[in-house]
């Protein structure tokens, strides 16, 4: 029977928990279908990347830059590439992304962003 699983943000905060949850995964052939969330805290001092992009969207709107900020962002998933040895880069991702702040898509846009990064990071480190 095929499954449906999904992993919540402090599953997949860091690059240890992207190695635990590909270890969930290969431990049944059944669960073909992933939902990752957002990067969440990786300690208690720490903020969960949809709060993140949730403050950046609001800069755009409040036509502040951004930019530092959405940089941020982007060093905390190149750190989960970095440390899973993967060949990949979201650079164009996050021109996308500030470019779509720019046009103001929306809170929902902003928020969904951190699921599809982190889609993108455990569909590569999966294979």
């Amino acid at each position: 029977m095929k499954k449906v699983v999904k992993f919540g943000g402090s599953s997949l905060a860091g690059v240890e928990q992207f190695e635990k949850v590909a270890d969930i995964i290969h431990a049944d052939c059944d669960r073909r279908f992933v939902v990752p969330s957002a990067p969440g805290k990786r300690n208690d001092s720490d903020s969960k990347v949809t709060d993140l992009l949730y403050q950046c969207y609001a800069m755009a709107e409040a036509e502040e830059d951004f930019e530092t900020a959405l940089s941020a962002i982007r060093d905390r998933y190149e750190e989960i590439i970095a440390g899973l040895h993967l060949q990949l880069s979201l650079g164009d991702e996050f021109q996308t992304i500030a470019e779509n702040f720019r046009q103001k898509k929306g809170k929902h846009y902003a928020a969904s962003r951190g699921e599809y990064l982190n889609g993108i990071l455990l569909a590569a480190y999966l294979g």
